[in-house]
């Protein structure tokens, strides 16, 4: 009678369960037990995707042993693609612009929280590609261009998503740092360098224990990143030792046996490679069972690791995620990275005696630019433009006024008659395609020189994705930069409460040096 009845339960998996939901146990332990009670079947389902709907990626459940699905969601911003009710927040290099660790730990588990309430367990950020190309269209998304300050910061905001029992993916591996011809351009780079230079930030979360990692577009050295021996296995897997799974960017896998066997575990977002072609593959002994076998286990292993398997998923994409306490935050972090360039006689903070503030600039209430475009664009559902925000904190006494950009006429004449002017200017950018330049373009720096000219006091305020031209630096006393700010730009207390730090413009200066190089470079390449 006691077999028939333990041999009842083992059929229905009730003492498979037991071997791998010890949550004592260590994960990679957990996921050895679970791989061996799967199906070549069950396995296969799970290294591909299976479309972009409802989330931007999708992994089947495994009901018969319980496998929760995998919901992937952009992205390093907050919940993206066109999602509502969430927060808009600073992009990451706007956050990476307070050199606060203990401030990107905090936005990391604000992030990871209103992923998980969206249903997400597998986040997809951060992004730390360095920002090696000043007209990148993703540098808001990135962490910079120094690798030390990257690898800090990295750290704190893994840490911080993963809290919430989902997972962070760092990207895109490797040396990914233009949009122009991303999908067949090739970076070839030095050993040195890629590791001085390009490697450094996903190391510092791969040890911080990051639980899976993105695979680029482009080509290293004239090799595709998603195929690519030396960096996944040579580098990641092997020298580093590296435990998690490694996924491809969508639509970065181009082939079946040379990428499984170079080290990719997964193809998002579809199995046009590893779906059948692999099943194929593995039949024909081209790719090794045994191969199969690490690539789920990588993945089994990640999922316990945050604990997908002990705190099951029952968030949903129409849930609000927004928050008082959030809201707070992304104006905290929008000022503390708001950056004092520059501020020559002490203009800001606003002194108490200038009665009349003049707003200039689209960007400052009539087109705001608050996030960059892209897997990395996040909705705002709600948005405070600088021009009300100022005018709800300056007080009674002082008025507020307002003119757009154009006609520039009537902007000057509103500053002049003004005690203060604040200029917002800026430019955005956008997955997919770079800058054509470093300039603000649509007549902004114009605009700036037109109001310096007739206002001793003016204000610039400079949203921008990246690095940016100031060619009227010399004739404006106080620079502000606040790169991506998100939807509570218009609350930053600045220029009434100031919170920033000096900003040598040497920095400007090397940035430009680079770029003139950076442009002679491309006019000799191909379109």
């Amino acid at each position: 009678m006691l077999s028939a009845i333990l041999f009842t339960l083992v059929v229905l998996g009730y003492a498979h369960e037991a071997s791998w939901m010890n949550a004592q146990d260590p994960p990679e332990q957990r996921a050895q037990a679970l791989l061996k009670q799967m199906t070549q079947s069950e396995k296969l389902s799970m290294v591909h995707g299976k479309g972009t709907k409802p989330y931007v990626g999708n992994v089947n459940a495994i009901p018969r042993l319980n496998i929760p699905a995998l919901t992937l969601e952009d992205g390093p911003q907050g919940v993206a693609d066109g999602t509502k009710k969430t927060t808009c927040w600073p992009s990451a290099l706007t956050v990476v612009a307070s050199w606060d660790l203990d401030l990107m730990n905090k936005w990391g588990v604000a992030l990871g929280k209103e992923q998980r309430m969206k249903g997400t367990n597998i986040a997809l950020g951060p992004m730390v590609n360095i920002a090696r190309v000043p007209v990148g269209g993703r540098n808001f998304e990135s962490f910079g261009e120094d690798p030390y300050l990257s690898s800090q910061m990295v750290v704190p905001q893994v840490l911080g998503i993963q809290e919430n029992g989902i997972m962070a993916c760092v990207k895109h591996w490797a040396a990914n740092n233009q949009e122009y011809h991303r999908r067949t351009v090739s970076e070839n780079v030095d050993e040195r360098t890629l590791h001085e230079i390009y490697f450094p930030a996903f190391k510092a979360a791969i040890d911080a224990g990051v639980a899976s990692l993105m695979c680029s577009y482009n080509k290293v050295n004239n090799v595709y990143a998603c195929e690519n021996e030396y960096t996944l296995n040579t580098v990641l897997k092997n020298a580093w030792g590296y435990k998690g799974f490694v996924m491809s960017d969508w639509g970065a896998t181009h082939s079946t046996v040379l990428a499984a066997n170079s080290g990719l575990d997964m193809q998002m977002p579809d199995d046009s490679f590893f779906g059948a072609p692999l099943a194929a593959a593995v039949q024909a002994g081209n790719v090794t069972r045994a191969r199969l076998d690490d690539m789920v286990l990588r993945i089994l292993t990640s999922m316990f690791s945050v604990g997908i398997f002990d705190t099951p998923q029952t968030g949903d994409l129409g849930v609000d995620s927004r928050s008082p306490e959030h809201t707070k935050l992304a104006r905290e972090i929008a000022a503390k990275a708001t950056v004092l360039v520059k501020n020559n006689d002490q203009l800001l903070p606003i002194s108490p005696k200038y009665k009349t503030i003049a707003v200039i600039g689209d960007v400052g209430e009539k087109a705001p630019i608050i996030a960059g475009g892209g897997s990395g664009h996040v909705n705002a559902d709600s948005l405070v433009t600088p021009f009300a925000g100022i005018s709800a904190r300056a007080g009674e006494n002082v008025k507020v006024v307002y003119a757009p950009s154009s006609p520039v006429a009537d902007a000057v004449k509103l500053a002049s008659a003004a005690d203060i002017a604040i200029v917002f200017v800026g430019t955005t950018s956008h997955e997919g395609t770079d800058r054509s330049d470093l300039s603000l373009g649509n007549g902004q720096d114009e605009l700036v020189a037109a109001v310096a000219a007739v206002q001793n006091n003016t204000v610039v305020v400079v949203h921008t994705p990246g690095a940016v031209l100031m060619p009227w630096e010399p004739s404006v006393p106080s620079i502000l930069v606040g790169f991506m700010p998100g939807q509570e730009d218009g609350m930053l207390l600045y220029p009434f409460s100031l919170r920033g730090f000096s900003y040598s413009l040497h920095c400007i200066v090397w940035l430009l040096h680079m770029y003139r190089a950076f442009v002679a470079e491309r006019s000799k390449a191909p379109v």
